[in-house]
């Protein structure tokens, strides 16, 4: 049988319409902090970057695996 790996993420990184880049919290949509930082008007590799590192932090809670 295969496994299939349900994860939601917590952080997500959207497009915004001048052309930049938010990271948001997918669970509150709102945008995320590091520090004091709000994380809007990234370019979209700082943003990747910064989801990740955040999605590494603070997993998405409830996030299971299926066997």
């Amino acid at each position: 049988m295969s496994r299939l790996k349900l994860t939601t993420s917590r952080y997500a990184r959207r497009l915004d319409m001048d052309g930049t880049w938010t990271v948001f919290d997918a669970f509150t949509g709102r945008a995320a902090e590091v520090g004091s930082r709000q994380t809007t008007g990234t370019q979209m590799r700082d943003a990747g970057e910064r989801v990740a590192i955040l999605n590494r932090i603070h997993p998405a809670e409830g996030a299971s695996t299926l066997h």
